[in-house]
């Protein structure tokens, strides 16, 4: 069963939540990520309850990446199929698969849904714990690739279902900002139109709605209110799961819902010879058993993310 969510003691009103991509990471993986966070805020990050997601207590599910191996090569195959680049199509296979294939997996999405969903509550109660109503919370989400999927996934359930009393309008659980580096959302919704009917239980994914990706919202006799005002995607020109391939946007690729604020990051490969040896980072990157190094040559690297944004990150979230 998913671990215990994780529970901090407020300082003020201000919470944050960090969820990175599916791997092996674990609890002090991610510190130098914080580390950069911290430096980003400056002397208000002490006001701060820094939250983090991990995956490792419920990998169990992760394991059943092998028995998808089918279905996994014909997605592959499709999208290969629709990249003009013989190279570039390498890249593209060397990390979508496992981008990708915990949508096949039913009991991988729910064991992550349910542990986000508790991390979430978790994260609420201790702002009333320490005085802070909900109406005057001041959370916010930063995810980094697959997290930013299973962000999208969970802020529809919070906001549509009742019982977890997160929604925006009847709980008053509206979060600050939404942060999403290197989405793969709509690479996502396109991969599962290629796959059509073996995505199992498609219809439980918000990402595969007929009508469209969209900001969760919770729908009321008034209309809709938005689980946030400050959705936010960042991406860069040379990532791919961010749905660029070498300065060029993928429109199938890239994550584009109405309302969002959209920013694309300038990339340079520096120490990186070759579209080989991106597709050998991303591989590493996406799916190791540790957080990617640090640097600018990484064109995913969650850190380099983080500290390309320090002066917007500082003026979203202590606004």
């Amino acid at each position: 069963m998913p671990g215990k969510p994780q529970s901090l003691t407020w300082p003020s009103n201000r919470a944050v939540l960090l969820v990175h991509g599916v791997g092996n990471a674990k609890p002090g993986d991610y510190q130098d990520l914080v580390g950069l966070l911290k430096t980003a805020l400056g002397p208000e990050a002490d006001q701060f309850a820094i939250y983090q997601l991990f995956y490792n207590s419920i990998n169990n599910w992760f394991k059943e990446k092998t028995a998808l191996a089918d279905r996994i090569q014909q997605l592959l195959t499709a999208l290969k199929m629709g990249v003009n680049d013989a190279a570039l199509s390498e890249a593209v296979a060397e990390y979508a698969g496992d981008v990708l294939w915990p949508v096949l997996s039913t009991s991988a999405r729910s064991a992550v849904r349910q542990a986000y969903l508790a991390q979430l509550k978790q994260i609420v109660l201790d702002g009333i714990g320490a005085g802070v109503l909900r109406v005057d919370q001041r959370i916010t989400i930063v995810a980094h690739s697959l997290g930013c999927f299973y962000t999208y996934e969970v802020l529809h359930t919070a906001a549509t279902f009742v019982s977890h009393r997160l929604q925006p309008r009847t709980h008053a659980v509206r979060f600050a900002n939404v942060i999403l580096m290197a989405s793969p959302v709509q690479l996502i919704r396109s991969a599962g139109e290629v796959l059509g009917p073996a995505v199992p239980n498609k219809n439980d994914l918000a990402v595969f709605d007929e009508a469209g990706l969209a900001i969760p919202a919770e729908t009321h006799a008034g209309g809709t209110t938005t689980s946030t005002d400050n959705w936010i995607s960042i991406t860069g020109e040379l990532d791919p799961v961010g749905g660029w391939f070498f300065r060029r946007k993928a429109p199938w690729a890239y994550m584009d819902i109405p309302g969002q604020r959209s920013i694309i990051d300038p990339q340079t490969l520096l120490d990186i010879g070759s579209k080989a040896d991106l597709a050998k980072l991303l591989a590493e990157s996406v799916f190791e058993k540790k957080p990617p190094d640090l640097s600018i040559s990484n064109p995913h690297s969650w850190e380099g993310y983080v500290a390309r944004h320090e002066q917007e990150l500082r003026q979203w979230l202590t606004a």
